[in-house]
């Protein structure tokens, strides 16, 4: 075996591409041979979520609507990434600031991570915001998004119990609850 495990693209195209999604399908081989074909890749931009606290070190959270289950999710702020973004910090300010209204504090990044690296080409940034403080949300016209604040237990409880429907944010909450706080 060989330490280089990359598939070689003999062929991609195209199946489907608009400004959010694009299905491509590859015809592969692998190291040894194998052909394989078609295989297809979603490629979607990459993504931020922060998990913020403010002042007295309550969770940030949104309910909204989310097509997909057509229901409300709870779940962390975040969004997608311009074409020209390439900071994931100021990503996340901006997207923490238009969907909560909450601001300043200090933002770092924590990881990036793969949601499913066999089908997505996209990363998702994990951003950590602490000392955040109350402002003005400015969402977009087809978000209508409910600012929900938990104790960090409130918020693990959450994770835990299933009422956190997305299981990637279940994963990054979790991740970050279980670093002790400064």
């Amino acid at each position: 075996m060989t330490d280089d495990k990359r598939w070689t693209i003999h062929r991609s195209t195209h199946a489907f591409r608009d400004r959010w999604i694009s299905l491509r399908a590859d015809d592969c081989s692998t190291p040894d041979g194998v052909a394989v074909a078609s295989y297809y890749v979603l490629e979607f931009p990459d993504f931020v979520h922060v998990f913020a606290t403010d002042e007295t070190d309550r969770v940030v959270l949104v309910r909204q609507y989310r097509h997909g289950i057509q229901g409300l999710s709870l779940e962390l702020p975040g969004g997608v990434m311009d074409p020209e973004d390439t900071d994931a910090v100021a990503v996340g300010a901006r997207e923490l600031r238009e969907e909560t209204g909450f601001h300043g504090g200090t933002l770092a990044h924590v990881t990036t991570l793969s949601i499913d690296p066999a089908r997505y080409t996209n990363r998702l940034h994990l951003i950590r915001a602490t000392g955040v403080v109350a402002g003005t949300s400015d969402p977009e016209p087809t978000e209508d998004i409910e600012v929900v604040l938990v104790s960090r237990q409130e918020a693990k409880r959450l994770a835990l119990s299933g009422a956190i429907a997305n299981a990637a944010h279940v994963a990054l909450m979790l991740m970050v609850l279980s670093v002790p706080q400064d």
